[in-house]
């Protein structure tokens, strides 16, 4: 993108302001890995990524290493379709099945490392991932209990099929500003 996505507007607030408001929606307590920013939220940690340049997977791990939370949401920043109904059912499902991480699965049938719910516990597993050199979120899947979220049940509940679209390029970004202003 050329510059920090969370900074990016849309629909009159940054990306990272409605994630934290989606998150607050849903969570008793949101924790944001990366730099502070400059505006305050009330009750919202921001905690620095511990391990620089790994990727999806450090964030996760630096997250899971300051929670006390047996079950914590996962979200980036840039996926600014999420909604607050869709966070709730992947929530329930994560506390209804115990999993050791809950994770929906887009229209192509992967899986969303960055919007899922992982249990505090598995750590231990990302610090071992991360010291063979592993960046990869979902390399370590085979070895957990997974309960993934079917894209057609995503779809039968009635949410968009936009919901996972993220931003990576400039043609995302102008392609979610002119879906958001459609709405």
């Amino acid at each position: 993108m050329g510059g920090p996505k969370q900074s990016l507007m849309l629909g009159g607030e940054t990306m990272l302001e409605r994630q934290i408001r989606l998150l607050r929606s849903v969570c008793r307590s949101v924790t944001v890995v990366g730099p502070r920013q400059n505006r305050t939220w009330r009750e919202v940690q921001f905690l620095p990524d511990p391990i620089l340049g790994r990727g999806p997977l450090g964030g996760v791990y630096a997250a899971l290493g300051e929670t006390r939370s047996e079950f914590n949401l996962i979200a980036a920043c840039d996926l600014p379709f999420l909604e607050t109904r869709f966070l709730n059912r992947l929530a329930s499902l994560a506390l209804d099945t115990r999993a050791d991480v809950t994770i929906p699965e887009d229209k192509s049938r992967r899986l969303l490392p960055l919007c899922a719910v992982y249990r505090r516990e598995l750590r231990g597993i990302l610090r071992g991932r991360l010291a063979q050199d592993s960046n990869k979120a979902d390399g370590y899947f085979r070895q957990l209990r997974l309960c993934v979220l079917p894209w057609r049940e995503t779809m039968r509940s009635g949410f968009s099929v936009h919901i996972f679209d993220n931003i990576n390029r400039p043609e995302d970004y102008e392609a979610a500003k002119l879906r958001l202003a459609a709405v």
